[in-house]
């Protein structure tokens, strides 16, 4: 009888202590993680969905690229972005340690990329960007994609792949003004995705996201061109 008592007694102990090391798992990832550059108290809640760090970063990945902006709209546009930058800045810091190399240097250009977006929003609210000048770069961007209405699940692809072709084709004698209609008909083009894209087929989605990745990738490369001009100026 001492004996079984004994194993229950164990047994009992074990389980508290299981409990008790859960809950203190819990409370660590329920924590709040101040941001830098914050306002006092502005801090970002980290809460464990089940995604791993790598998981994140995607995410992250996919919020740029789908990023939209306006004109009409930039003083909310960039209050809203810069928060959600700064939860998703939060979450991804609390777990640096377990990106990759590789990862870890895309993090820093997805960071890199936020910033130049948000010069470019205070920019344009110092110059406007002109209507008419607008349409004509979204006529040479879209084609006859130009009414956005017109974009469906079944050519958006098309779309993407004409305004594509223009960026290629033409980047390399673009100023940073230009830049700055050519990524306002991008972010046009993502909102009119984000519209249809329940009904784009699989194949269509992954195409898209690899042509925002490439969009992405070229307009960072012309931000940093310009940033070195500036310097060197």
């Amino acid at each position: 009888m001492n004996t079984l008592r004994k194993i229950m007694f164990g047994m009992a102990a074990s389980l508290c202590l299981l409990l008790w090391s859960c809950e203190r798992t819990q409370n660590t990832e329920n924590k709040e993680i101040a941001v830098e550059g914050s306002e006092p108290g502005d801090t970002a809640r980290v809460i464990k969905t089940g995604q791993t760090a790598e998981d994140r970063l995607e995410d992250m990945r996919e919020w740029m690229s789908d990023r939209t902006t306006g004109d009409d709209t930039i003083e909310n546009d960039t209050s809203s972005m810069r928060k959600e930058f700064k939860r998703r800045t939060a979450e991804l810091d609390a777990r640096m340690d377990s990106l990759s190399e590789k990862s870890r240097a895309e993090y820093q250009q997805l960071k890199d990329r936020y910033n130049n977006w948000e010069a470019r929003q205070q920019r344009r609210q110092q110059t406007p960007l002109q209507p008419n000048k607008l349409k004509q770069w979204q006529d040479q961007l879209l084609r006859e994609f130009k009414d956005l209405q017109t974009v469906t699940p079944a050519n958006v692809r098309e779309a993407y792949l004409t305004f594509m072709g223009v960026v290629r084709a033409k980047r390399q004698n673009w100023t940073q003004d230009d830049w700055d209609y050519v990524d306002y008909v991008y972010g046009q083009l993502n909102e009119r995705k984000r519209q249809i894209d329940d009904n784009m087929s699989t194949g269509d989605l992954l195409k898209v996201k690899a042509l925002q990745a490439e969009y992405l990738t070229l307009e960072g490369a012309a931000d940093t061109q310009s940033m070195i001009g500036t310097m060197r100026d």
